[in-house]
């Protein structure tokens, strides 16, 4: 607590109350030039001005000290925490859906791999039987080859 915020605090509560300077002074107990003091921070208000100046106005002193009251703070707080549950709750499902989408892409990826796999299994099958084919016919060459040679 600083002693800016404590004379902005005394003079939001004197204003939102619709007082006047002497007004207020009255209610605490203190003269108008002590009052002034106090809301331009030429001095520090004390305790028991704190305490009569809340129960004088209805309000609590953490409302005169801090600009909102406890109570004030907390439902601020409550706000606040359901606030970013509802962020956190919002973050979670774009984050599932993006989890979805992934999940999903990887599925078409794998099925892809799956079928590429498939494709050059065959591609080797065929690679192998034309190997088998050109060393049969390599043989049959040779053969007919050395059949030429031996007529002649």
């Amino acid at each position: 607590m600083n002693k800016t915020m404590i004379k902005k605090n005394i003079s939001d509560v004197r204003n939102s109350l619709k007082l006047t300077q002497a007004e207020m002074a009255e209610k605490i107990g203190i003269s108008r030039q002590a009052y002034i003091n106090l809301e331009n921070g030429k001095t520090s208000p004390i305790n028991k001005q704190i305490s009569k100046m809340a129960e004088e106005c209805g309000i609590t002193e953490e409302k005169i000290l801090f600009g909102v009251s406890h109570a004030e703070m907390e439902a601020s707080q409550l706000r606040e925490a359901e606030g970013l549950r509802d962020r956190l709750a919002a973050l979670e499902q774009d984050n599932d859906r993006k989890i979805n989408e992934m999940k999903d892409k990887l599925d078409v990826l794998t099925q892809l791999v799956f079928s590429e796999r498939q494709h050059v299994k065959t591609q080797e099958l065929l690679i192998n039987e034309q190997r088998s084919m050109i060393t049969k016919l390599t043989h049959e060459n040779s053969d007919l080859k050395q059949q030429l040679r031996r007529k002649r």
